[in-house]
């Protein structure tokens, strides 16, 4: 759990729900930073759950993708939400309601980002997830995942 750097939590955690101010921060940051953001982001995600194995919600277990998606939202409600999913407080499952906006313990802990973004370059990116992907293809005119697979 002590994995993910406290930086990547506090920016989260002060943009959350403006993925305007989300994009406007990273718009502002080196390389190095982007390339930290996208791999801290994926290795939250990765802590709480093998993708591969599904997470089990109303009777069915969800293909890796969906998996993968979830645990991604998980990370982009914040530490507090994240740790507690991570630590077993909560399960994935329950977190899963929460992210269906079904009724959940969790519900009262949820906070959807908006859409919005400054550059119009950035649309399809809108999830505090991907918009790291999008500001780097406009600053570097690379790939972010080509670049972090390479490295």
């Amino acid at each position: 759990m002590g994995q993910v750097l406290d930086w990547f939590w506090e920016v989260l955690d002060v943009t959350r729900p403006r993925l305007s101010a989300l994009e406007a921060w990273l718009e502002a940051q080196p390389r190095q930073i982007l390339e930290g953001f996208a791999l801290a982001y994926l290795d939250a995600a990765d802590s709480l759950i093998d993708f591969s194995q599904g997470v089990h919600v109303d009777g069915a277990v969800w293909s890796e993708d969906s998996t993968e998606d979830l645990c991604m939202w998980v990370v982009g409600q914040g530490h507090r939400f994240w740790c507690s999913v991570v630590t077993g407080e909560w399960e994935l499952a329950e977190a899963a309601q929460a992210y269906l906006g079904r009724p959940s313990p969790l519900s009262g802990e949820v906070t959807q980002w908006d859409q919005e973004v400054s550059a119009p370059e950035h649309r399809g990116y809108q999830s505090p997830a991907a918009i790291v992907y999008g500001v780097y293809r406009t600053r570097f005119a690379e790939d972010l995942h080509e670049r972090l697979s390479d490295g």
